[in-house]
């Protein structure tokens, strides 16, 4: 099936490794012209290497989500490079793990800054670009511990946010033609990643932790939640907005 989606023109986040490399390859392929962010310049520098010798067109800046002037100057860049933008997936995320009597309020702050408020920021600079193109796609990743509990609680708390935020979104923005949506993923394993890292630590845990949370065995992989973020990149889920897809081998216990 064709997805309708060459020539369009996506910005992602946290693009170097683990999922948003996954989703970048996979916008690629589909002859999307990729606009990629990390805070790490060489690893990103390699990744737009690789993408354009498979033929893509790229453009790479090294910026971090929490610095307003490196977003204003990368959506800029953007639209200077490719005339406009189509697609917004605000992939990068994280926080500190601890329990609600070992966070302070600043490390509170720089987790809803990453998860948050970096795609408030980036939701609200593209989707001015995009209503001049009359409407567009955008993205963000959150979790299945953000739509139920589970994981530490400043992260499960923002993520939260996040799929609220998405839903607001997509009914203020419907008029314009842009679609909001969240996706969800559950554990993904990969190289470097913090899975691999804590199973190889203690093998012991990782089984225990596959048989009680993954009906299927085994955890999920990045490319596997790219495929989810290409399908609603898509016009042809023109009806799809304002929901939360899980991407998680049922790994989630919501029935919602």
């Amino acid at each position: 099936m064709d997805l309708g989606l060459s020539g369009k023109v996506a910005m992602l986040t946290g693009a170097s490794r683990g999922l948003g490399l996954a989703m970048a390859k996979a916008l690629a392929a589909e002859g999307v012209r990729m606009s990629i962010c990390a805070r790490g310049g060489d690893i990103l520098s390699q990744v737009a290497a690789e993408l354009k010798a498979a033929g893509a067109s790229v453009l790479a800046q090294a910026a971090d989500v929490n610095d307003p002037a490196a977003m204003e100057a990368w959506t800029a860049a953007t639209v200077k490079e490719f005339g406009g933008i189509d697609i917004l997936v605000n992939n990068a995320g994280g926080a500190k793990v601890g329990a609600l009597s070992q966070l302070d309020e600043e490390t509170w702050r720089q987790a809803f800054d990453l998860n948050f408020f970096s795609a408030v920021r980036l939701s609200k600079l593209c989707a001015a670009e995009m209503q001049k193109r009359g409407g567009g796609s955008i993205i963000n990743i959150s979790s299945i511990y953000g739509r139920e509990a589970g994981g530490p609680v400043s992260y499960n708390s923002s993520k939260a946010a996040m799929i609220s935020l998405t839903k607001a979104l997509a009914r203020e923005l419907a008029p314009q033609g842009i679609r909001v949506n969240s996706v969800a993923p559950g554990s993904i394993i990969y190289p470097g990643g913090t899975w691999e890292g804590l199973f190889k630590a203690n093998p012991a845990f990782e089984k225990d932790f596959i048989s009680h949370e993954f009906p299927a065995g085994r955890l999920g992989r990045p490319e596997e939640v790219a495929y989810a973020v290409v399908m609603l990149a898509s016009p042809r889920a023109s009806w799809i907005t304002g929901t939360c897809i899980p991407v998680d081998g049922a790994q989630g216990r919501s029935n919602i």
